[in-house]
Parts: C-alpha cells; sequence; structure tokens
C-alpha cells in the first residue's frame, strides 16, 4: 500500500538536497512509471519539461503543492527544488525531457519571449493538455527517448522544443496551476494515517477546523473530488490490504476500515475496483499463481 507521508525539507535543509546534472548532454529523456522511481525532493543544473502521461499525483515545488493528472505538462527551471508523492491510492506515468540553459536561451530568442516570463515566477509554470493535443506532444517526448543520444537527438530537440514551450507562452492557451494551500497539503497528510481516515469525516472536520461547507469546496477545487470520496478511496485502499494480507471476514474487514454498513462497504469497493471483495482476492490468488 502506498504512502504519502513525504514532507518537504526546512530551510536548514536545503544544502542536503541532492543536485542533478546532465553528464556530458545536451538532452536527457527519462521514461518513469511510477512515483516510486521518480528522484526524491531535488534540484538541478538544467531545464525541463515533465508531462504526465498516466494517473495523478502530487508535485511538491519549492515551498507549494500541486495536483498532477493526465495532461499535465510542467516546465521546471534551475532553481526549482521539487519532487513527487502519492495522491491516495492513485500513481502516475511521467515523461521528461531535460536540455541544458543555452538552448533554453536560444528558444526565447526564436518566440520572442522574454527569459523573465518564464524563469521570475515563484512556481515552475503549468498547463493542462487535452486532446489532440495532449498525444502530439506525448508522441513527441517518446521519439526523443527513441533516439540515440548524439547528434540526431540533439537535432529533433531543436526542433520540438520551441513548440513544447509555445504552450506556455502569454495567451489562452495557458492555464496557471493552482497550488494546493499548505492547511490542504499538511491535512492530507494527516489524513493518510489510518488511525484518521478510519475515524473518517468527523476526524477530518476536526483536524481542518473549518466548516464541512467550505472543504467540500475546497476538495472539489484543488483535489476534483469531495472528501468523503478521498476517505472512501483510503479507505478501499486500506481495505484491499487487509484482504489480501490477512483471513478476516469482509465484514470484520468493513469496521476495521471504519464503516457500520456492509452494503454501503460492498458499494464503494466495487465501485473503487470493479468487483467485490471475494472476487478481488481470487482475481488476485489468480495473478500470483
Amino acid at each position: 500500500m502506498k504512502n504519502f507521508n513525504q514532507s518537504l525539507p526546512d530551510m536548514d535543509a536545503l544544502q542536503q538536497i541532492p543536485i542533478l546534472t546532465l553528464e556530458d548532454e545536451d538532452c536527457g529523456f527519462q521514461h518513469q512509471f511510477s512515483v516510486r522511481e521518480t528522484y526524491p525532493f531535488h534540484t538541478h543544473t538544467f531545464y525541463e519539461f515533465f508531462l504526465i502521461s498516466k494517473g495523478k499525483g502530487i508535485h511538491r515545488i519549492n515551498d507549494a503543492s500541486i495536483l498532477l493528472s493526465e495532461g499535465s505538462f510542467v516546465f521546471v527551471r534551475p532553481q526549482d527544488r521539487h519532487g513527487y508523492d502519492f495522491l491516495n491510492q492513485y500513481d502516475l506515468e511521467l515523461i521528461n525531457i531535460s536540455f541544458q540553459p543555452p538552448i533554453f536561451h536560444k528558444i526565447c530568442g526564436l518566440l520572442g519571449c522574454p527569459r523573465s516570463f518564464f524563469t521570475d515566477s515563484p512556481l515552475s509554470l503549468q498547463t493542462e493538455l487535452t486532446e489532440p493535443l495532449l498525444s502530439d506532444i506525448r508522441g513527441k517526448m517518446l521519439h526523443i527517448g527513441d533516439l540515440e543520444p548524439g547528434a540526431g537527438r540533439r537535432l529533433y530537440l531543436s526542433s520540438v522544443l520551441p513548440f513544447f514551450l509555445y504552450q506556455f507562452c502569454p495567451g489562452p492557451s495557458l492555464q496557471e496551476a493552482s497550488p494546493l494551500p499548505g492547511w490542504l497539503s499538511a491535512l492530507i497528510r494527516e489524513m493518510e494515517k489510518p488511525e484518521n481516515f478510519i475515524e473518517g469525516l468527523p476526524r477530518l472536520l476536526s483536524l481542518a477546523s473549518l466548516s464541512q461547507e467550505y472543504l467540500n469546496r475546497s476538495f472539489r477545487r484543488f483535489l476534483h473530488m469531495s472528501p468523503t470520496e478521498f476517505i472512501n478511496i483510503k479507505r478501499m485502499d486500506y481495505a484491499a490490504g487487509l484482504l489480501l494480507e490477512t483471513g478476516l471476514e469482509v465484514i470484520e474487514i468493513c469496521q476495521e476500515c471504519g464503516i457500520h454498513n456492509l452494503s454501503y462497504f460492498y458499494r464503494i469497493f466495487r465501485k473503487q475496483y470493479g468487483c467485490s471483495p471475494k472476487e478481488f482476492i481470487r482475481l488476485n490468488q489468480e495473478g500470483r499463481q
């Protein structure tokens, strides 16, 4: 089961943050299929674009937390300190293209856009791509990875980077990311603990010390789900682990998750996993054989 307890480093620890470099390369490529494959909180000497090809997660950048979902396209600068975290049971697939500062400077000249627009904002720039643009940019990024490092990759990179950077230029196509408020980011971390999500909505309201109406609006705005949906995702993730790792009966697991209505438990479990708890056990046992 996934963990969501990574926290941003304090200012005294910044000197300990790893600094990544591109070794003798004008262009780097990575295709990562889980938050677990990404680097811990770090900074680097180069620029990068990354695209969320599938899934959801949290981008911890500088002093902010930003929701990532399929289509999130992000421009990260050398001065940024960032890393990735899970959101509930979700994971993400990430495609990353990195390149040296001189290349970025040339692109800004080609576009006639001042460097300061990309470099001076407190947060890195983020936009949300939809089809067919999403597939187009995904395909171009993957093609960079298909090319061997060297002159051919550099040439192709130079041809597509202006198009990538154009997505963040001032204009109607740019949609600025909304950082998660600090209180919401902290609340999410607290609600990842079993003793909190098992208690459910009353515990969330107690920890937040905010009205339920305000919490509903905030969860919808920043996480695109209600507080109850967020809690139930955590509970069903927990239930799935208990089903596979213990010999408890379904009714006992229902109680362990803080749910006191068995039919409600079956309904939200099926909504999340597409099958009943017993079918879930059978399918996972077959997969292990």
